[in-house]
């Protein structure tokens, strides 16, 4: 088993390609560049992913009762310390396969604040949002930042992170040379203990 440091990279679009896709990429080149281990879970190949039917099941004892590709995700969660969640943004929020991963885990939120379990082994946990949107508009990534905020907090991350934001990328193309560095740059920052 390795000693080395944990970043989970979270892929919030339907495309793998993207520039949320790429822009994820370069971050996770930068945490490799510090020494640490990077993986990633895509909803682009979570195939068969539903939404919280808020039945309240999870309140009883703080697991889905939902079997699906869900299942990858939490099994990724519990494994990291780091998480980094990187999404387009569609009409000003999340793709809707990313609102769903957050959505469901409703269950990690049951188990802290319904069931009282408290996670283990998250010392010095934390968070990261790499945001992409074609507007330039000062709000764009308002509500993605506030759904990010709660999903850490379900998980038992601190709601305070770290964010980088690029606007007016319509294509991967757009995505200049210093955007790139800077992806790089910001995961090379966060691997470090």
């Amino acid at each position: 088993m390795s000693d080395k440091l944990k970043v989970l990279g979270v892929h919030f679009s339907p495309r793998r390609q993207g520039s949320s896709w790429i822009i994820l990429e370069e971050f996770g080149k930068g945490v490799v560049d510090s020494g640490a281990e990077f993986s990633t879970v895509s909803v682009a190949e979570a195939n068969n992913l539903h939404g919280c039917q808020e039945c309240g099941s999870c309140n009883v004892d703080g697991n889905c009762v939902i079997e699906d590709d869900m299942a990858i995700f939490y099994k990724a969660f519990e494994a990291v310390t780091r998480i980094v969640v990187s999404t387009p943004v569609f009409f000003y929020d999340i793709p809707a396969q990313g609102k769903a991963v957050i959505d469901r885990s409703q269950a990690y939120w049951a188990r802290r604040y319904v069931l009282g379990r408290h996670r283990e082994g998250l010392e010095g946990a934390q968070g990261f949002l790499l945001g992409v949107g074609a507007t330039r508009g000062k709000d764009l990534f308002i509500p993605a930042a506030l759904s990010v905020k709660y999903f850490f907090d379900a998980l038992a991350f601190p709601k305070n992170f770290e964010s980088l934001f690029f606007r007016k990328i319509e294509t991967p193309k757009a995505l200049t040379k210093e955007q790139l560095q800077s992806a790089r740059a910001a995961g090379a920052a966060f691997a470090k203990p």
